[in-house]
């Protein structure tokens, strides 16, 4: 397993705080739950480097494995 960490929203961070309480798990666990269903929501074969990001989102630095001009 790897270790990251990221930004979030304070709302998003208080909604998986709440569910983490009323689910008695933590909020690793559950972040790492939905970043599963949605890589498995992306179907067979669709690599997650041709993912776009979320409308008003901007990656934060250049993916160094990404290939250049790739879509």
């Amino acid at each position: 397993m790897k270790t990251i960490s990221l930004s979030v929203s304070e709302k998003d961070y208080e909604a998986f705080r709440a569910e983490s309480v009323r689910g008695g798990r933590s909020i690793a666990s559950l972040i790492r739950d939905a970043m599963s269903e949605y890589r498995d929501s992306l179907g067979a074969g669709r690599r997650l480097t041709r993912v776009r990001p979320f409308a008003g989102v901007r990656p934060l630095a250049p993916n160094p494995k990404r290939r250049r001009g790739a879509k």
